[in-house]
């Protein structure tokens, strides 16, 4: 974010990089199973005019990241899982992505779930498997493991998970990064 704000990148370039690490591991980890690249290179350009005229749209001005698949995001389904699911697209972001985005973020996309996020292996019928950017015979974990595996895999800087019985933990200490777990009652449900 402090790049960005002082000119030494801009906010396409760091989606570009981004976006160019994603395609490159998603054959093997299938973390990032809703993709935005397209809307995220308008949203980061947007991001880079308002830069240059001075303003700033907040404390994640231009960065680009990601969301679990559960979270609404706008012209998305929130499946977690289930095929019935799958066409069921969300009008409107739901309140932790619409905060993201009035903090100056730039959602790349959604990453997988377990079906229902009941189970701590990353799997599901709609969408298939994620496997450990560490070891591709393992799982991320779950039910934040697409969030966690692509972080891991340098695919995202930033992602959005949710937490009730280790959901973001363990997946982060099974691929290796830093989750937290916001104190109950901090957030919105």
């Amino acid at each position: 974010v402090e790049c960005i704000a002082s000119g030494k990148w801009s906010s396409l370039e760091v989606t570009e990089t981004f976006i160019r690490q994603i395609e490159s591991v998603s054959s093997d980890i299938n973390a990032l199973v809703v993709s935005r690249f397209e809307q995220a290179r308008c949203e980061a350009a947007a991001a880079d005019q308002a830069c240059s005229e001075g303003a700033v749209l907040g404390p994640l001005h231009g960065l680009p990241m990601t969301v679990k698949e559960c979270f609404h995001v706008a012209g998305t389904a929130a499946t977690l899982g289930l095929t019935a699911r799958a066409g069921q697209l969300h009008q409107q972001d739901g309140i932790h992505v619409r905060r993201l985005r009035q903090a100056g973020a730039i959602i790349l996309g959604k990453t997988n779930v377990p079906q229902l996020m009941l189970w701590h292996e990353c799997d599901n019928p709609v969408f298939g498997r994620t496997c450990n950017p560490w070891d591709l015979e393992r799982g991320p974990a779950g039910s934040t493991g697409g969030e966690a595996a692509l972080l891991a895999a340098y695919g995202s800087p930033l992602g959005l998970g949710s937490d009730l019985g280790g959901s973001i933990r363990v997946p982060s200490h099974m691929c290796g990064i830093h989750g937290i777990k916001p104190t109950s009652g901090r957030l919105p449900r």
